[in-house]
């Protein structure tokens, strides 16, 4: 009897060790799951229709005016179902005063729900967990503000480590940084940051440690921590747990410069960078920017693709936890600047930003359609384009400021077999020398949005397969821009590489038709206007990367949906 006494006393130890050992197991797997997710240069994905379930992270859903002046941000989740098959949707809206909800949804094969959070989570700050039934679920966001209209998308994972180099602190700047901890525990996290102005990190001991309660999302203003400056990048580390942030650049328009601009945060280093981009002109400015957040110097090379043009190249080295802009003019008299990149108006162009020496870096690029050269300047805004009576001819504040080259949809039934089979994603074919494939011909440059900010995160990786949601709208241009990678040279008995010449890349619907077929020429760079409907999958026999991009004439301007990988 007294051996039965004691023996569950005797379990009481070992029991308390076991649970110690269980939750150090615990407080060390997000820490390992996330740096085995920093190691992949890109995990924003479509999980496999084979999958048991998706699970998506939207650190901001909803967003009030967090300052005055840059109006209330509304936002309409896109569930996007790539199986055949209906898929039932779990969205938790998780707001600091209103607490958790939750929405369902069923998806109708091969098809995009929409849900307008507004309808159901008026907070301050609204963060979503997105869970379905089944693989093949993507999500995204399309934000509306008074200053534009944007697409973002969520993420698929969940890290320690988030890079945000776009951010602008100027007196008609706002840029937010949006935190996501969906898990039971809080997380700790510290905000760092880097400008042009300042050698190494900026810390700030208010965002140092900041804890970001379980369930929760959080929203920081830079500008109430960091000092005036054209160029902010921001790095996001979290001590313990794993998070989703995201990135929001807005410009009111007070001395001329106005848009609005949102995206998920960069998840990950690399060392090989694209970035597609649209043309530039005198009212369209592009610029990239290269964010070193290691301890180590970077030596980049940086490469413009240009259609039918010579490409321009700049070499240079930036510091440790130190952020560089490049901006891409046309040529012109004067010399070019160090940190210029040269390339000519009118035409669609891709960016390559490659590493030397092992050290990996992260790369956005920001397009803002006015007058930049001129901010004390008014750009012209139309309030609405059914309103514009005016010819653009006849009144020069009406030119079109954004140009790309344009290219008409091909009619599924002029391609053949083999684009199809890549759309059903049987398998690589090669349809290089098909006759039945009708290529899409170029045609000469169109478009015209005035006004207009775009933040366009690079793409680490290039794929095969992607996948691009926007909604469609009535009289909006929407176009994609596919980039591939520069051929590398070959070295001596070496053969060429195989990314030499033209490559196909096919544009087709959620169904598997086929509306376009592409070639990217040897320069690596081609524009394809869509005719209508916006959510398309783009895939190809070679790795490449792609971007769409929405122009409207009035105020809400310019935006981009980065693509899913699936």
């Amino acid at each position: 009897m007294r051996i039965l006494r004691w023996l569950p006393r005797l379990l009481i130890p070992l029991a308390v060790a076991a649970a110690l050992l269980v939750d150090a197991r615990i407080d060390r797997a997000p820490a390992e799951a996330a740096a085995l997710h920093d190691e992949v240069p890109t995990q924003i994905e479509v999980p496999a229709p084979s999958a048991l379930t998706s699970s998506w992270f939207c650190p901001v859903v909803g967003m009030r005016a967090i300052s005055p002046g840059f109006g209330e941000i509304t936002t309409e989740l896109l569930l996007t179902n790539m199986t055949g098959a209906s898929v039932s949707v779990s969205v938790e809206l998780r707001g600091r005063t209103t607490g958790r909800q939750f929405v369902t949804a069923d998806v109708a094969p091969l098809s995009t729900g929409v849900v307008n959070i507004a309808d159901y989570a008026p907070d301050e700050i609204i963060g979503a967990l997105v869970e379905a039934s089944s693989g093949g679920l993507a999500v995204t966001r399309r934000f509306s503000s008074p200053l534009g209209i944007d697409e973002a998308r969520c993420s698929s994972v969940l890290a320690a480590s988030w890079y945000v180099p776009v951010g602008d602190t100027q007196a008609d700047a706002l840029g937010v940084i949006a935190i996501m901890n969906p898990l039971p525990r809080d997380a700790i996290v510290d905000i760092t940051f880097a400008t042009e102005a300042e050698f190494g990190p900026f810390v700030v001991p208010e965002l140092t440690g900041v804890v970001i309660p379980a369930w929760s999302s959080a929203a920081f203003d830079l500008g109430q921590h960091a000092r005036r400056r054209d160029v902010v990048a921001a790095s996001v580390q979290a001590r313990t747990g794993r998070i989703a942030a995201d990135s929001f650049a807005i410009y009111d328009g007070s001395v001329g410069r106005r848009g609005f601009a949102a995206e998920l945060a960069s998840v990950s280093l690399s060392e090989t960078w694209l970035v597609p981009a649209t043309g530039i002109d005198s009212e369209t400015h592009l610029s990239v920017r290269v964010f070193n957040p290691t301890d180590e110097v970077a030596q980049v090379v940086t490469e413009v693709a240009v259609a039918g043009a010579d490409s321009d190249r700049v070499a240079f080295a930036i510091a440790a936890h130190d952020v560089l802009e490049l901006t891409v003019e046309p040529p012109s008299d004067r010399a070019p600047g160090l940190d210029s990149l040269l390339a000519p108006a009118g035409v669609p162009l891709g960016i390559s930003v490659t590493g030397q020496n092992d050290v990996p870096f992260v790369v956005w690029a920001e397009t803002l359609v006015g007058s930049a050269e001129s901010p004390l300047t008014d750009i012209p805004i139309a309030s609405d384009p059914a309103d514009d009576t005016t010819e653009p001819a006849d009144d020069p504040s009406l030119t079109p400021s954004v140009t790309v080259v344009a290219q008409p949809d091909v009619s599924p039934d002029t391609s053949s077999e083999a684009a199809s089979a890549l759309l059903d994603g049987s398998g690589p074919q090669d349809n290089s020398d098909d006759p039945g494939v009708a290529v899409a011909e170029v045609f000469p440059p169109v478009l015209a949005a005035r006004s207009g900010l775009a933040s366009v995160p690079g793409i680490g990786v290039e794929r095969e397969r992607w996948l691009v949601v926007a909604p469609a709208e009535p009289g909006v241009e929407t176009f994609l821009t596919i980039v591939r990678a520069p051929p590398q040279p070959a070295g001596d008995g070496e053969s060429p590489d195989e990314g030499e010449g033209d490559r196909r890349v096919v544009i087709g619907t959620l169904h598997r038709e086929t509306v376009a077929v592409v070639d990217v020429p040897a320069s690596g760079v081609v524009t394809h206007r869509l005719a209508s409907g916006t959510t398309r999958i783009v895939v190809s026999d070679v790795p490449f990367a792609v971007l769409l991009w929405q122009s409207r004439s009035g105020g809400a301007g310019l935006s981009v949906a980065h693509p899913v990988g699936w």
